[in-house]
């Protein structure tokens, strides 16, 4: 698990440096970036057995919890959205999600989730909104049974740290994380902004300023406390 996990970190540190030698900064560079590294994650996992997950479209039970995301994984989110939305749209969507942001910004999962503050990016139908461009800690998250994330997610509100074991596919989790740390320390070593925040303030920052994710790639900071 450890060989697999690293020598997809080492290939996501190439990565990074070879899309941003070769593609100016922007939403679209962003986009290319996580589309790289997501194909080499998955072929990293290509291949080995598992028993399916019990994740199900409309299955939102773990959505309730804060998600680090990075600038990179919010500048790709906001190009989707930006793509499929009016300026109008843009706008207030942008608003609602930096407005959610600052709600659970210093809250822990426990709060959040007595709180019921699910995440924003959820449709009418309990199904995720964005998830083409998901940020790498929702795809690192995997159960093999659904009654495990109820059970893991009261307890968690309950601030039960022994009651929430999920059965999970480990070395999905274990590939995503080292992928997800390895693109992070290579952004830091760039001079980058390598903080995360969670999804909704990172992608609504970067979908109220369209200039954002060029400034960012020049060393800008994330305006994101």
């Amino acid at each position: 698990m450890d060989d697999v996990a690293g020598r997809c970190a080492e290939d996501v540190s190439r990565t990074v440096r070879g899309v941003f030698a070769a593609i100016l900064p922007s939403e679209e560079t962003y986009a290319v970036l996580m589309s790289l590294v997501t194909r080499r994650i998955g072929d990293a996992l290509a291949g080995r057995a598992e028993r399916p997950p019990a994740c199900r479209r409309g299955c939102a039970t773990c959505c309730t919890i804060n998600v680090g995301t990075l600038a990179v994984e919010g500048a790709a989110i906001a190009g989707f959205l930006r793509r499929r939305l009016g300026p109008d749209q843009v706008r207030e969507l942008a608003r609602r999600l930096t407005a959610f942001h600052d709600r659970v910004r210093w809250l822990d999962d426990g709060e959040r989730i007595r709180e019921g503050l699910s995440c924003p990016f959820l449709d009418d139908a309990s199904a995720c909104s964005i998830h083409p461009v998901r940020p790498l800690a929702c795809r690192a998250v995997s159960s093999l049974d659904a009654e495990d994330c109820r059970r893991a997610i009261a307890a968690r509100g309950d601030d039960d740290e022994g009651g929430g074991a999920v059965r999970m596919d480990l070395l999905q989790r274990a590939v995503h994380e080292s992928a997800l740390g390895s693109l992070a320390a290579a952004l830091a070593t760039r001079g980058l902004d390598s903080r995360r925040r969670d999804v909704s303030g990172m992608a609504g920052v970067f979908l109220a300023d369209a200039r954002l994710a060029a400034a960012y790639g020049r060393g800008r900071p994330v305006p994101l406390e």
